[in-house]
């Protein structure tokens, strides 16, 4: 219950973020589809103790920017990635999903644009079967650039860090029916993910 209402909380947040902005008058607006690779993150096995790895896999994801000043924007940015932990058998199956709310400062040039983006948000694990899922709060920051085809489209790459914090040593993917079971602890206070990805930017 308190896993889906931080859920629920972080998308009306991210919703507002988003709209705020082309209420008080907007200069552009980006959407990017993105599609991506994902490496990192680590649990403990509440079992053996021994550490166990997130596998990487591909992601995909949206941002949406909003231009409030020239060369500072608004993002709202989500990304999922299809994967499993690995180390355990079986292989337990998890969905991975960042919601996030953020800044980007660009930097023009004449062919091209690079920026930094930095966001706040929430990390939601959804593990497969009746195990529950973790919603916690988390952060990215990274940096691209984009290369404009003309005034509406243009390609963009990037790289990006995720941190989802944990309090030190908590349990996690639990089975709360009939007493509560865990499979797995936070290794530390940090769950660190890093990702590369690229798509095409429509600016409006």
């Amino acid at each position: 219950m308190k896993s889906e209402l931080r859920f629920r909380l972080a998308t009306a947040l991210l919703g507002g973020g988003l709209f705020f902005p082309m209420i008080v008058g907007a200069v552009d607006v980006e959407i990017s589809p993105v599609l991506g690779y994902r490496f990192g993150g680590q649990f403990t096995d509440d079992t053996t103790g021994e550490d166990v790895d997130v596998k990487e896999a591909a992601t995909y994801g949206l941002a949406v920017d909003v231009e409030y000043s020239p060369g500072r924007m608004v993002e709202v940015f989500y990304s999922r990635q299809s994967t499993e932990i690995e180390d355990v058998s079986p292989a337990l199956d998890i969905d991975v999903e960042y919601f996030q709310i953020g800044g980007v400062s660009e930097y023009s040039q004449p062919n091209y644009t690079p920026y930094l983006v930095g966001t706040l948000g929430a990390t939601r694990f959804s593990p497969d079967g009746n195990l529950d899922s973790e919603t916690r709060f988390s952060l990215t920051f990274g940096g691209g650039v984009k290369w404009f085809l003309n005034e509406h489209w243009a390609i963009k790459a990037e790289g990006r860090a995720f941190i989802t914090i944990f309090d030190s040593d908590t349990e996690v993917f639990c089975v709360s029916s009939g007493g509560a079971t865990c499979l797995f602890r936070a290794s530390g206070s940090l769950v660190w993910q890093v990702e590369a990805n690229a798509g095409v930017t429509f600016r409006f």
